[in-house]
């Protein structure tokens, strides 16, 4: 979220990304123009009377990084990542604000400087066990697999568990140490039934060459979870949020548990100035989309996106809302959007396979659901349609794969089923040039796929 057009540091914006005085104690402030256009009243007198702790005469890192915990908390990106900045400068040492502050910087976009705002961490603390298995995720985004590995194990002997003994097994198999993986990962199914590591076990097994393994696994397997673990310096970040951001979260709940009118009763309540806030349009649309208004919940995703064009969840919605009105292009330029934002985001590839797909794209599908595969996508139509372009263009052999993965994930998914007995025929009878097989005759025209 831009932060410079709500609330501000003194300095936060300036190009050189400097927000401390020469001389004295920074200057933190939240400048009266600015601090008007706050309508939260409790949110705004929270902030202010952190700001002013801050910049009192005599103020020390933890006062900045209060303040910090508060912009963090209420969705201010900038202005958080700036001040956790001041405070690491007041104080060097200090272990909190350096790793909240490398959070924050790969919340931002910033994966090197937060790899080296951790590794600062480290040197002034290193008995924290959350920070190495961030570390190690950050190393693992950024090619460096050893490097994680080294990360993950400081992290297990700190007692971080399952997450960090996954992060190692995923750092082994990126440097093809599949033995050793599977090693590891054998006692750790055992242990957290997770589905992540379900999926990695099968990964393993596949990438050793037992199909059969790799298949029993999988079928234990789901969409990827986070795998929990332990991080209270987060938790206590969290602990600032305050007004808005509070009442938003109670939306959330209201629309995870299906009672879309009293969320929609409470959205009404934010009042003129909030309204006109991204995160708030966001979830008017997502319970207009519940309530199958999905009109009115484009024009409110469309308002979001005005308002923070780099808010990917509101393209995904948007791109969702114009699949269902058939409008595919629209529906690809909005996931194509999501993919620049989050290239690593495996539900936008695996969407975009299917619009490509009804697009008259299958080579553009195949390559979306590709990469949603090695992303860890257990959607067994994903599979499915992979194999049925392959075997569109008679490469039976890598079909027959896909969709027997399809068979395993959905053992009652009869297409899948028909497109091995379609492809075990072709392999032993091709068909002569003018005839076209089932597999093929199965890619869609126009209607849906999913």
């Amino acid at each position: 979220m831009a932060m410079c057009a709500t609330v501000t540091l003194v300095g936060a914006c300036q190009p050189d990304g400097q927000s401390e005085s020469t001389h004295g104690s920074p200057q933190i402030t939240l400048p009266s123009s600015v601090v008007s256009r706050i309508s939260d009243e409790g949110l705004r007198d929270y902030l202010v009377a952190l700001a002013n702790a801050a910049s009192a005469q005599g103020s020390d890192e933890d006062d900045i990084g209060h303040l910090a915990m508060a912009y963090d908390a209420n969705g201010f990106d900038l202005a958080a990542e700036a001040t956790y900045r001041v405070a690491t400068k007041r104080n060097p040492a200090v272990f909190k604000w350096l790793y909240l502050l490398a959070l924050r910087q790969q919340k931002n976009g910033d994966l090197s400087g937060a790899i080296e705002s951790a590794n600062r961490a480290i040197e002034t603390d290193g008995t924290y066990p959350a920070v190495y298995v961030r570390l190690g995720n950050w190393l693992l985004d950024s090619g460096e697999p050893s490097a994680a590995r080294v990360a993950f194990k400081r992290a297990v002997d700190l007692g971080a568990g399952p997450a960090a003994e996954l992060g190692i097994a995923l750092a082994l198999l990126k440097t093809e140490n599949h033995a050793e993986a599977l090693n590891l990962l054998t006692p750790v199914v055992t242990k957290t039934n997770h589905p992540f590591a379900f999926r990695l076990l099968s990964d393993t097994w596949r990438a050793i060459g037992d199909e059969t393994k790799s298949r029993e696994y999988l079928q234990f397997a789901s969409q990827a979870k986070s795998m929990w673990f332990d991080d209270p310096l987060l938790a206590e970040m969290r602990t600032h949020a305050r007004g808005k951001n509070k009442r938003i979260h109670d939306v959330e709940l209201m629309l995870g548990s299906g009672l879309v009118d009293e969320a929609l009763a409470a959205l009404h309540n934010f009042d003129a100035e909030e309204r006109a806030d991204f995160n708030v349009q966001y979830h008017f649309a997502l319970a207009y989309f519940q309530n199958q208004m999905f009109d009115v919940g484009r024009e409110h995703l469309l308002k979001a996106i005005e308002l923070e064009p780099v808010h990917y969840p509101s393209h995904l919605l948007l791109a969702s809302i114009y699949q269902r009105h058939e409008n595919n292009l629209k529906a690809a330029e909005h996931l194509e959007h999501v993919i620049d934002i989050y290239p690593k985001l495996q539900i936008a590839h695996q969407e975009l396979g299917f619009v490509r797909l009804r697009n008259g794209n299958p080579k553009g599908a195949l390559e979306s659901f590709e990469t949603a595969i090695n992303l860890d996508s257990t959607a067994p139509n994903v599979h499915y349609y992979a194999g049925v372009i392959l075997g569109a263009e008679g490469r039976c052999d890598r079909a027959l794969s896909y969709f027997e993965t399809a068979l395993t994930l959905d053992k009652n998914h009869e297409k899948a089923r028909m497109g091995i007995s379609e492809c075990l025929r072709a392999k032993s009878a091709p068909p002569t040039s003018n005839q076209q097989s089932s597999v093929e005759s199965e890619l869609p025209k126009d209607g849906s796929v999913d």
